[in-house]
């Protein structure tokens, strides 16, 4: 269904995902060819290969996510100061997809969720993936009168549609007479060269605020979560942090990153087991129909796959796959290791289907996670319960990570 050549086009569900009721976006796009031209306008810049700002960018986000640890929430013998870790998380990925999306950050790390952004997004996400399963009030919301009734407004005082409202002045800048000599490689600036109209340009910008910023949060809790409750993991993963040849005041780089084994392991094993999307993107049955396990699947039937078992409950990765273990990267054979790795590529889903943020993420998740434990020791408050809230809707809704911090002695 995923293949290069797949003839399975992209379902109506994701049309239930237009930010404006007058053109679609490359994720609700769902014409195979008009969705082929969109990705290739975009991809050069979702990958950041036209952009040298982005690592240095985006450890200026990661030093402020320190910065704000350092002076609200260290933790010191009796004194202690409680971190609401997976709040502060989620501010370090909203600032850094803005920064590298529109050139700047919104401020979040100022410890304050701006525009009601998160609060408002956690209380609309139900009701929209209800809306994107239900096929006849999915047709209903794509009248166009009815979406501008629906859909968050620039008018809004909070929530999507201030962030739109910001986006767009933002996005606006760039189109100004004069603004060609702007020399700022970002993603608009890759967008601009690429042809997007300015109204595609703030639509690509909220898809990123959107997409890229709770899937990662989701990863880095999860991870956080396997680390400090797990003695043997919380033995070796500070051993090779803190060995790792980085200067003291700089952030560590992509390329050294890669060289970590067990760091590399150790996010590769949490997206296994904490899948960051689990709705299931459905794709439309060709034509002539399909036979899958001797199943007739009729023409136009919508299908998707089941994240927790292709990732968690797939014996590939051999017979403890129920089980978070970060070394089963370090200690397969080769012909397993290889098996892993091609069940694993599916993650961010595969070929004219596969997630444009990918590489965005996985710099994130390494550098992040590299530099929490190697500045911090971290242990939960209430190891019972380290979430105080979690739900699933395809997308995670989590709150309440608290952790007590003491700087590294």
């Amino acid at each position: 269904m995923n293949a290069v050549r797949s003839p399975y086009p992209r379902s109506d569900w994701f049309k239930a995902f237009k930010f404006d009721a007058d053109r679609e976006n490359v994720f609700s796009e769902t014409d195979t060819e008009k969705h082929a031209k969109m990705r290739s306008k975009v991809t050069l810049g979702y990958s950041g290969k036209e952009n040298p700002n982005l690592e240095p960018d985006m450890d200026r986000v990661i030093m402020r996510m320190i910065g704000l640890i350092r002076s609200k929430y260290i933790s010191q013998g009796a004194t202690v100061r409680p971190c609401d870790l997976g709040q502060i998380i989620q501010y370090l990925t909203l600032d850094i997809i803005t920064v590298l999306s529109l050139g700047k950050s919104f401020g979040w790390l100022e410890d304050e969720d701006k525009y009601e952004y998160i609060a408002t997004m956690e209380a609309n996400v139900p009701a929209m993936k209800f809306m994107s399963a239900v096929p006849f009030l999915s047709r209903l919301l794509r009248v166009p009168a009815m979406q501008r009734m629906t859909l968050p407004t620039v008018k809004d005082r909070v929530g999507m549609g201030r962030i739109k409202a910001v986006a767009w002045e933002v996005v606006a800048e760039r189109f100004k007479p004069g603004a060609e000599k702007v020399t700022r490689n970002d993603m608009t600036q890759s967008f601009i060269e690429q042809g997007l109209t300015q109204a595609e340009i703030a639509d690509e910008s909220l898809l990123q605020i959107l997409a890229g910023s709770d899937t990662s949060g989701t990863i880095m809790r999860a991870a956080i979560i396997y680390i400090t409750s797990n003695p043997r993991i919380c033995r070796r993963m500070p051993e090779e942090v803190t060995t790792a040849d980085v200067p003291p005041g700089e952030v560590i780089s992509y390329a050294r990153a890669l060289q970590l084994p067990y760091l590399n392991a150790y996010i590769k094993e949490a997206l296994r087991y904490y899948p960051i999307n689990t709705d299931l993107s459905p794709k439309t049955v060709r034509p002539e129909g399909d036979t899958h396990n001797r199943v007739y699947l009729p023409p136009g039937t919508d299908i998707g796959i089941s994240a927790w078992m292709v990732y968690r409950h797939n014996p590939v990765y051999g017979p403890d796959f129920a089980y978070y273990r970060p070394e089963r990267w370090l200690e397969s054979s080769s012909e397993q290791l290889a098996a892993m790795e091609k069940e694993h590529d599916l993650i961010f889903m595969y070929s004219r289907f596969r997630c444009l943020g990918e590489r965005i993420a996985r710099i994130e998740l390494l550098k992040s996670t590299f530099e929490l434990f190697r500045r911090f020791d971290m242990s939960l408050i209430n190891p019972m319960q380290p979430l105080q809230k979690e739900e699933n809707y395809g997308l995670w809704i989590q709150r309440g990570l608290m952790v007590r911090i003491e700087e590294h002695k």
